[in-house]
């Protein structure tokens, strides 16, 4: 139980409702109230708060920063490393600021921090027909995305979801609010767009907004072929694809690798003719499943990508790990360690219940950015690789070891070279000051610098957060 001085405070801050706040002490604090997405880890928060307003949350953090204790917002909990409800700390549930309008002028989207990314799909589009770019999964929060980065398929032609926040209002480390844009407190705006969990919370967001797209292509390619060599090919063929500067903006790509199949999937955002003209099938092996279709809802595609997810499990709790990789241009993947990545992926023990592997083209539009822009720091990144396993429990040491291993396996061609990863995708087991450095690359120098500036004590907190007192890639 946090100790008593906390609690009352906590409630007096939440209008004295205590359905507001619960504690660990109370039944079912794990299951039903925290509710961890990574299992493997489990938390254990000081106290959980669900805030109604802005004002609310700025109280809760004022007596968090009183009482010494650290703070994180939640706003989906799709964490892979549970950050939004770290044990010992206090966890600002967002999932009551579900504000929403959309400027019929400007068609500038003001979002609740809440709100979760189908939430804002639904709205924006049927208020107006507009979107904004993010990512497949609809039950993340827009919270946690539009802070990290947010990729997704549109992004190669409309950029992130950080390129498309206009002004965010936020609950800083002092429990003051404030509002951040490009021209006003300009160096929270940039800590915000990539590494926002380490700076406050934001409680709502201003976006610019796109015309939906009219027509749309979905499409998906199947290998059925499980042999280390057929698989290595197929990847090889990918890689070299991507690798044209002539890919169009257009396209997204995501290669799939998993025990039983080999899947390329994506979106060509534009008519059926100009897919056509890619001949996408004469690159490839022939496979043994392909499937095109023409969307002219947009929002009815998103929806597909959503349901997609669901069904696969991946967005249920569950025990897990996963590692990600940023590849650039010149740190492709030899041909001689691809073959050597598809023989361990045949050969390792792993222990697992299932294990994936994704990787995901970058670059286009993501890269007209410049990459001290936004904290966001993986812009020139050709594609990234997201690696996966799961099992039925706690994850063995046999299973650690194996995705550690594939992931050095992948790196092997250029040893030295820095690799990035994506802050979206934490990995609680790395090294701290490695992953500071892995997620933000050189734009972590002047992010503790920021830090320093608006939370000098750390109140805003997790393990692989920002810090103030770190100088450059330490």
């Amino acid at each position: 139980m946090a100790n008593h001085t906390l609690a009352q405070c906590l409630l007096a801050a939440l209008g004295g409702y205590s359905s507001l706040v619960a504690f660990p002490n109370q039944a079912n604090y794990s299951s039903s109230i925290v509710r961890p997405y990574n299992l493997d880890y489990p938390v254990v928060p000081a106290a959980v708060t669900f805030p109604q307003t802005t004002q609310q949350v700025a109280d809760v953090v004022k007596c968090a920063a009183q009482s010494g204790y650290k703070v994180q917002p939640k706003s989906g909990g799709h964490s892979y490393g549970n950050y939004g409800s770290s044990t010992g700390e206090i966890s600002v549930n967002l999932e009551n600021l579900r504000q929403f309008t959309v400027n019929n002028t400007t068609h500038v989207a003001t979002v609740g921090g809440g709100l979760l990314l189908g939430d804002v799909s639904q709205l924006l589009y049927n208020a107006a027909r507009r979107f904004i770019p993010h990512g497949t999964c609809l039950q993340v929060g827009i919270g946690g995305h539009a802070t990290v980065g947010g990729a997704g398929p549109p992004s190669r032609l409309y950029q992130l979801t950080v390129d498309h926040i206009e002004e965010v209002e936020v609950v800083l480390a002092n429990a003051t609010t404030v509002r951040a844009s490009q021209t006003h407190n300009e160096d929270l705006f940039f800590a915000i767009r990539g590494a926002g969990a380490s700076f406050g919370i934001v409680t709502e967001f201003k976006f610019r907004t796109e015309p939906a797209p009219e027509q749309v292509i979905n499409y998906v390619y199947e290998w059925t072929a499980k042999d280390a060599a057929s698989r290595a090919q197929i990847f090889r063929s990918w890689q070299h694809w991507i690798s044209n500067s002539s890919l169009p903006r257009q396209l997204s790509s995501t290669l799939t690798i998993n025990p039983n199949v080999t899947l390329l999937a994506g979106a060509y955002f534009g008519s059926q003719q100009g897919f056509d003209k890619l001949q996408i099938p004469k690159t490839f092996p022939v496979p043994q499943f392909a499937d095109t279709q023409l969307f002219t809802n947009f929002l009815e595609l998103e929806q597909l990508w959503g349901q997609q997810i669901q069904d696969s499990g991946i967005a249920d709790p569950s025990y897990f790990y996963s590692k990600s990789l940023a590849f650039l241009p010149q740190t492709t993947i030899p041909d001689r360690v691809v073959d050597e990545v598809f023989q361990y992926l045949a050969t390792a023990k792993n222990n697992a219940q299932f294990w994936a592997l994704n990787f995901e083209v970058g670059r286009g539009a993501i890269s007209d950015v410049a990459v001290d822009t936004t904290a966001f720091s993986l812009r020139e990144s050709l594609f990234i690789m997201l690696s996966y396993v799961n099992s039925k429990g706690r994850l063995s040491k046999t299973t650690v070891n194996f995705l550690n291993g594939l992931n050095t396996v992948a790196k092997s061609g250029h040893p030295d070279a820095f690799y990035g990863e994506y802050v979206g995708y934490v990995d609680p087991r790395e090294a701290n000051q490695k992953a500071r450095r892995g997620y933000w690359g050189n734009n972590l120098s002047r992010l503790t610098k920021i830090k320093g500036k608006f939370d000098p004590e750390d109140v805003f907190h997790n393990q692989q957060s920002v810090r103030a007192n770190e100088g450059g890639y330490q």
